[in-house]
């Protein structure tokens, strides 16, 4: 299944979904669909990277393990991000009024089908 399709598969399973995006650790945008566009990605990119940086130091510190996904959850829009490999995440823009625990589940599922792919 190509990236497209796994993007655009991971939007229409989760309601309240309106974008999904894959993105390197380093904030470069690898690949992305757009249902209706909530936030600049140019913006969500540069700021993830400090956001995933930040997690991995704070899961090591505390001696957590490895950070598989975190979110962040504001008045405009929800962001949840998982980790595909130690370099790409796969990020999922929902509405406030979304299915934020359907989006984990699809997030989950969605992983392997393009992971091996990295």
């Amino acid at each position: 299944m190509s990236f497209s399709e796994v993007l655009k598969e991971t939007v229409e399973q989760v309601e309240g979904a309106v974008a999904s995006i894959i993105l390197a650790a380093d904030g470069i945008p690898v690949e992305e669909f757009v249902k209706e566009r909530l936030i600049d990605f140019n913006d969500l990119s540069a700021e993830a990277s400090t956001l995933i940086k930040d997690i991995e130091m704070a899961s090591s510190d505390l001696q957590l393990g490895e950070a598989k996904e975190f979110s962040v959850i504001s008045d405009s829009c929800g962001i949840i991000m998982r980790k595909i490999t130690d370099e790409y995440y796969l990020a999922l823009v929902i509405k406030p009024d979304g299915n934020y625990g359907k989006a984990r589940f699809i997030l989950r599922t969605a992983v392997p089908k393009i992971e091996k792919e990295f």
